[in-house]
This record gives C-alpha cells, structure tokens and sequence, in this order.
C-alpha cells in the first residue's frame, strides 16, 4: 500500500456540521492533511500544525490547524502516525516523536499501576502469616476461651470424657511442671481426657486441651506423654487455631483485624468449630510448635527426648502395620485413623530437626522423674475405658471389606 495516498476514517467536530459532528474520511499529500466530512471540505497545511493524542488507552489522534482554531479532526487509526509524508515534515515529525513518548510514558504507567494492583493482594496473601500473628493478637482471650469452651462441648456430644475432678486428679501431678513453665500465659488450661482409641490429642484455643485415652495408653512414657502434651500446648501459646481462623477470613478482615477493628471476625469465629475440630496445621505451624514445645519441656525440666521417640515409635507402628495390609484403599483408610500422625505429618527431616533441638538443649541438669504419676494415670484411664466402650477411630470401611487392624494397645 502507497502510505502517501493512504486514506483514514475520521470525525470532526465544527458549527457547519449536522449537530456540531459527522464522520468523514482524512487523505495525505504534499499539499497537507485533505478532509470530507459531509459538506465540509478542505486542506490544512503541515505548517503550523498539531498532532495530539487523545481518547481512551491514547487510541485517537487529533488534528487541530491555527488557521481553522474551530476545527478538529480526528481519527483511530494511528497509522497515520507512520505515513511518511506526514513523518517528511519536520514539524510534524517532532510532534510525531514527542507523541511516541508520551504513549509509551502512558503505557508504562498503565502497565505499573495494573502491576501495583497485583502486587498489594500478592503482597497481602505472601504476608498473610505475619498480618495473622499480628490480628491474632488483637482477638481478645475472652473470645478464644468462649470459642474453645463450645467446640470442647460439641465434641462431648461425640466422645464421653472422664470427669473433670477424676481427670484432675491423676493429670495435675504430671501436668503442673509443665505449666508452670509457661511464661506469663494469658490462659487457664483445662485438660481433659477423652474415651477414643485413636493416638490423638487436640488443642483448642483459649487453653482447651483433650487428650485421647488411646494416647495415653499408647505412650511409653511420662516423657512421651508430656512430649505431645508440650507440642499441643503451644499450638494454644502460639495461637496457631486463631491464626488459621483468621487466615481463611480473607484479606479485608485481616487487615481490619490489624488495624484494631475485630468485629469483622467476631462471625467467622463463630462458625469456626468444623476446621478447629478436623484442622491440620501448616508445616510452619508445626515446625514452630515443636520448637517451643521443646523450649518448654526444658524449662519445666522434663526430658524433651519423649516428643521425637513417641513420633518415631508410631511411625515405625504405621509402618509394620501398612506392611500387612494389601488393599490400597485399606491402607489409606488406616493413615486416616492414625490419629497423631494425620494431623501432625511427620518426615525424617522434622525429626532429625526435633533430634537437633533437643541436643542443643542438653546439659540443664537433672531432668525430674514422673514414672510413678504416670503409671497411676494410665491405670486409671484403663478402669474409665473399661466403664464403656471405648470410640473406635472413624475408618471408611473398603470396597474389598478388608478393614486395618486396630490401634488400641
């Protein structure tokens, strides 16, 4: 195509025309810019000329004459930016240049501030753990205690607990030390026992603790015991089941929540029972529980070795157990029920970072000595289970009908 003869659709605005404005067509020659709209006729010479850029994105070029101040053409096609006998007059060819900056310059602008709206919810969602530690710390403890108070008692209408003062009583002798190693916590532990068969504990938040009596009769130690005990513990301390609340409420309500304003999460609090109930933890949660679970076992003087071994003998457990079982979906349906290790996933990495911890913790001194206090505990979950049946772990049954074998002791 001959770019000096090209045409290009236009419209102009001027008194003459049918309501001020019509469409018409623009050509170019050495004479200048030639335009038809209707019958308005004409040619506006290169000199004293102006190009500018208009209209949304800059998709329009507009073309105003000193000698015709009343006029103005435009049109959509920016070709006629390249047409050489527009680009031959040096006028125009400046202008040109200049308009090619200016479209750029919009475009970068456009393109930067489309990246910016991107970057804050990015941004929002990369710091979203740090915004949940943050707003954690401003839901009040009364909120958390309410919460875990109602969801321990919708678990009740599932699973049948041992009596507050029975439990008390074989529990506080091992549990004391531990929590009296907490510093400065906000909350009143309640630690209950629960009759399921499954090697479990949950912590809930405002210091709700339930301990399975499979557990408990699965452990081989004090030690182990107040392991696991140490790790839930500080699931409440580091309010990992607020924070997962609160990092599934959206970026709006954390970022009010950081601000100070927590009314937002007042609703989502309370329909939070099902995810506090079935929730699993991050491995960053994890990782940060067993850290301070650590921590805390050394400061109450309680061998922190029992948290690794307690892990490693159930893994080893599941493993000879998995071993006997052929049928995929039987073996799917165990890892389901066991318990403590679905819901706190373990790896030869965490342990040998468990196993790092502890070393570096070695040489504080005596560690005390629960062996006795431990042995009356489990007698006495044994008699409590033996009061009625105990809950068995909630398996799928497979479609061969092969079920997992249990994992009561």
């Amino acid at each position: 195509m001959d770019l000096a003869s090209s045409k290009y659709p236009c419209h102009a605005f001027h008194a003459s025309l049918p309501g001020g404005r019509d469409t018409g067509e623009l050509s170019l020659s050495q004479l200048g810019v030639s335009y038809q709209v209707a019958s308005l006729l004409g040619t506006l010479p290169f000199a004293q000329m102006e190009l500018t850029l208009g209209g949304a994105a800059n998709k329009l070029v507009f073309i105003k004459h000193a000698h015709k101040p009343d006029l103005v053409l435009y049109t959509s096609d920016l070709s006629i930016l390249k047409n050489p006998v527009l680009l031959a007059h040096p006028e125009c060819s400046r202008q040109i240049s200049a308009l090619g900056r200016k479209r750029a310059y919009g475009w970068g602008v456009l393109i930067g501030f489309s990246l910016l709206l991107l970057a804050v919810p990015v941004g929002l969602m990369w710091q979203m753990d740090t915004m949940s530690a943050y707003a954690a710390k401003q839901v009040p403890v009364e909120w958390e205690e309410k919460l875990g108070a109602s969801v321990a008692a919708q678990d009740d209408l599932k699973n049948r607990r041992m009596a507050k003062a029975e439990a008390d009583a074989v529990l506080k002798p091992l549990t004391t030390p531990l929590l009296q190693a907490l510093p400065n916590s906000p909350y009143r532990y309640s630690i209950s026992i629960v009759n399921d068969s499954s090697t479990n504990a949950y912590a809930l938040p405002g210091g709700y603790v339930a301990i399975h009596s499979g557990l408990i009769l699965k452990a081989g130690s004090a030690e182990e015991l107040l392991g696991v005990l140490a790790h839930e513990i500080s699931h409440v301390e580091e309010r990992h089941g607020t924070r997962n609340i609160i990092g599934n409420a959206g970026i709006y309500l954390v970022a009010s929540a950081v601000f100070g304003d927590v009314s937002g999460l007042l609703a989502v609090f309370s329909n939070a029972a099902p995810m506090l109930l079935s929730q699993q933890y991050s491995r960053h949660f994890e990782t940060d529980a067993d850290e301070k679970g650590v921590l805390l076992l050394k400061r109450a003087k309680i061998n922190p070795a029992g948290l690794p071994a307690f892990f490693e003998r159930m893994i080893a457990e599941e493993k000879a157990a998995l071993e006997k079982i052929d049928n995929k979906q039987a073996r799917e349906a165990y890892k389901q029920a066991m318990g403590l290790l679905s819901t706190h996933p373990t790896s030869e990495k965490r342990m040998a970072h468990l196993r790092e911890l502890i070393g570096k913790s070695e040489g504080t001194g005596a560690y005390i000595n629960q062996e006795a206090a431990f042995k009356d505990l489990q007698e006495a979950v044994k008699k409590f289970v033996a009061k009625s049946p105990v809950t068995e772990p909630k398996v799928p049954a497979p479609a061969s009908q092969e079920k997992p074998p249990a994992t009561q002791s």
